[in-house]
């Protein structure tokens, strides 16, 4: 695999987090100010599964976003390995090119 793969990867894991909050953020309007007639017909478990799935929502983005920044350092890794791997081939045919003159 090489960095620019892996680099794309962790953009569509980025990609993920807008969602994610927009998700959020729905749950959080939806439970705001429940009138006390709903908790009394249910609204509270309604609630409180809203609550849950938030805190899911919220462990997701931190998920997430730790896989990305962990996917771009290993995408800096492989990049430096590729221009290693690369001058050395520069240097190994630049080598070759003298010997054969």
């Amino acid at each position: 695999m090489d960095s620019g793969t892996v680099r794309g990867l962790a953009f569509n894991c980025h990609r993920l987090l807008s969602p994610a909050q927009e998700c959020k953020d729905k749950m959080t309007a939806a439970i705001t100010g429940l009138p006390g007639y709903w908790v009394d017909l249910g609204g509270e478990e309604f609630k409180n599964h809203c609550t849950d799935w938030i805190r899911k929502m919220e462990t997701f983005k931190q998920a997430i976003s730790s896989l990305e920044t962990d996917m771009l350092r290993y995408a800096d890794t492989l990049q430096a390995e590729e221009k290693a791997a690369a001058d050395r081939a520069k240097a190994a045919a630049t080598k070759m090119t003298g010997k054969m003159k």
